[in-house]
């Protein structure tokens, strides 16, 4: 009886301890700004961490104030996609530019996350590459946005952002590059 005791006080404790919101609520700890959504178990403090480096952290708010502070949220996979939005040549760049963007749907609205600028086709398609196999068999991928603006197109909430990141269980990648690599240049 003893024993069947104590095996049930091990398997109770360690179920309070490894609840599936803790590691949400530690970092909403760590950073209570950086997080819109669950993470599903995706980022670490880090992540979060490097985007408070960029920028100072302040609550998300609608209408939006903070422009400059990249924000994380979440979506299911099977309601997110990136896709290369294909524009004109740029003769300096010697290539046809597109704009990288991820579509993200979720109750609420619809997400855009938008590459800063046109970027050679060449390069999107890199990007392509590298969504496919970072999210290939993934249940969730989260996406670093700044520079929230909010519209309404036919009767439905669109929220347009600059992509930063995104990450998944299998990896991260970014914008601009080193972001995906927790730089240490916060660290003390």
């Amino acid at each position: 009886m003893r024993k069947a005791i104590t095996l049930f006080l091990i398997v109770f404790s360690y179920t309070l301890w490894a609840r599936p919101d803790r590691h949400f609520t530690d970092l909403q700890k760590e950073s209570p700004h950086g997080l819109l959504t669950s993470d599903y178990g995706i980022l670490n403090r880090k992540d979060l961490r490097i985007n408070s480096c960029i920028a100072w952290p302040a609550p998300f708010q609608d209408p939006p104030v903070n422009f400059a502070f990249s924000y994380w949220q979440c979506f299911e996979k099977n309601h997110i996609n990136m896709e290369c939005e294909v524009g004109g040549y740029d003769e300096h760049e010697k290539s046809r530019m597109a704009m990288l963007v991820i579509l993200g749907k979720r109750a609420g609205g619809i997400h855009e996350f938008i590459s800063r600028r046109p970027i050679p086709l060449s390069s999107c398609k890199a990007y392509l590459a590298d969504w496919d196999r970072l999210t290939h068999k993934q249940k969730h991928v989260c996406v670093s946005g700044s520079e929230p603006k909010k519209e309404i197109r036919q009767n439905q909430i669109i929220w347009n952002w600059t992509f930063g990141r995104y990450k998944t269980k299998l990896g991260c990648d970014s914008y601009f590059q080193g972001e995906c690599n927790n730089l240490d240049v916060c660290d003390p």
